[in-house]
Parts: C-alpha cells; sequence; structure tokens
C-alpha cells in the first residue's frame, strides 16, 4: 500500500475504535489493563482499534521497560504516598499526577507500521487538540533527539518530560505529551501521558542521588507545558476523554504539516 492509502487505513480504524473511558486506578493495575487491550487482539481475529482513556489514584512513578528501580528513592515515594510500576514500553521516568493517559492497541497489516501509527496518531491528536485547546500554536516535533547522548546526560537522563521525541506534542517548544510503544508479535501497544496541570514535575524529589531536586524540577516546569497552561482553565480527565472520544466518533483525515 502507498503512504497515503496507509494513512486512509489508520483513520478508518480510527473512526471505528473501541474506546474504553476508564477513570482512574492504581499504577499496577493501570499497566495490568494496558497490556490485556494486547492479549483481547491476539486471541482472537478483531481487527479493530483499542483505545483506552484513564488517569492515575494515587500518584504513581512509571518507569521505562529498561530503566533500572534503583534510579527511584523508593522510601522517599512511599513516604508521599506515591506507587512505582514498570511500563511495558520503553523510555524514561514520568511521575503521573494531573494528567490523562491513553492506551491504543491495534493489528499491523497491510504494510503499517509502528511508525506510521506513532505519526499518525499524533498529527491527529495535534489537530484535535489545537481546536479543543484553542491553541494554533500547538505542534508536533519535527526532529529526533540524539537519545543515546541524553540518556547519558547528568541529571535529565531520567526525564521523560525534558526532552521530545518527533511527533510528540510541543507548544512554544515545551512538551505536553510523551508517547512510547511496544510491539507483541503484531500487536503494537503504544501509550503517552498528556499533561493536564502541574505535579509532575516534582519528578526529580523521588531520584536518588539526584544532586539539586529544586533546579531540576524548575526545570522540567519549564521543558513542559500542560493543558491547564495553554488553555487558561482547568480541563478534568473525564472531561478531555470525553472530547477526545467525540472527536474519535468523526476523525478526518489529517494532511501532513
Amino acid at each position: 500500500m502507498t503512504f497515503d492509502e496507509l494513512r486512509y487505513q489508520f483513520f478508518q480504524q480510527l473512526r471505528s475504535a473501541l474506546v474504553q473511558l476508564d477513570g482512574s486506578h492504581p499504577g499496577r493495575e493501570n499497566m495490568r489493563r494496558d497490556v490485556l487491550l494486547t492479549e483481547r487482539l491476539s486471541d482472537s481475529d478483531d481487527s479493530r482499534m483499542l483505545i483506552r482513556f484513564y488517569s492515575w489514584q494515587p500518584w504513581c512513578i512509571s518507569l521505562g521497560a529498561n530503566q533500572p528501580e534503583e534510579d527511584v528513592d523508593q522510601a522517599r515515594a512511599d513516604a508521599d504516598g506515591i506507587e512505582l510500576v514498570r511500563r511495558p514500553t520503553g523510555g524514561r521516568a514520568i511521575l503521573h499526577a494531573r494528567e490523562l493517559t491513553y492506551a491504543l492497541a491495534l493489528r499491523l497489516r497491510d504494510g503499517l507500521t509502528q511508525a506510521h501509527v506513532y505519526r499518525f496518531w499524533h498529527e491527529w491528536l495535534c489537530s484535535v487538540l489545537a481546536r479543543v485547546l484553542g491553541a494554533p500554536d500547538l505542534v508536533y516535533a519535527r526532529t529526533q533527539p540524539d537519545f543515546p547522548f541524553l540518556l547519558h546526560r547528568e541529571p535529565t537522563r531520567w526525564l521523560c518530560f525534558a526532552s521530545s521525541a518527533r511527533y510528540e506534542l510541543l507548544w512554544r517548544g515545551r512538551k505536553v505529551l510523551g508517547s512510547a510503544q511496544r510491539l507483541y508479535g503484531d500487536i503494537l501497544l503504544q501509550h503517552g501521558s498528556l499533561l493536564l496541570d502541574e505535579g509532575h514535575e516534582r519528578l526529580p524529589y523521588y531520584l536518588r542521588d539526584c544532586p539539586n531536586p529544586e533546579s531540576l524540577s524548575e526545570y522540567l516546569r519549564q521543558r513542559s507545558a500542560t493543558c491547564a497552561e495553554i488553555a487558561g482553565r482547568h480541563f478534568s480527565a473525564e472531561e478531555l476523554a470525553s472530547r477526545l472520544t467525540d472527536e474519535i466518533r468523526c476523525a478526518e483525515l489529517i494532511a501532513p504539516q
């Protein structure tokens, strides 16, 4: 299939996706439910896209699949009632605080790759959120950073929201959403965190041996942006999930910017 045909196929699947508004859950339960999406597809011939919107209660730090647990000061997190969980996908640490998280699962077929899904989903989400938040200057990143360099750079190597991958969403150069993927055979799991309000920037206070958590927290605040800041008002996870679900039902083909 041509690139345009693959794009058209993706948007067809998006419009017919099975969407679940799943409320708030503890970290391990959220990750279990994400993986369950892939198992549901692998155990059947279902070709639909599955999308789950959710949030986190209590707040939770998630680590990428290959990130050492020793990076986190577990005692400090426990004392503040913050859980620790490992994501099945890659990426770096996130403090899931006031955010809306999505999980997307679908079977890759007819030449559709995980790179296509990553691009098409973010192009669509950028267009929708620009309208919902009243932010025409919401864009997606056009370039890919040097992740091998960043992963060895102290101290920002720990932090997902310290840098943006290609196609992740930016507002005035600041990261709004971070996403990651994992393949289970021909089944793709992609999930991501959309910042609703502040809280995520406190992650450095729970990192072991972090030399200056106050300074790094401020750096993280400056490198990221929340929906509340962009729109000038607060969005609950439930409200934004409902708006996105409505947009999915009438998703139009998005031309590349």
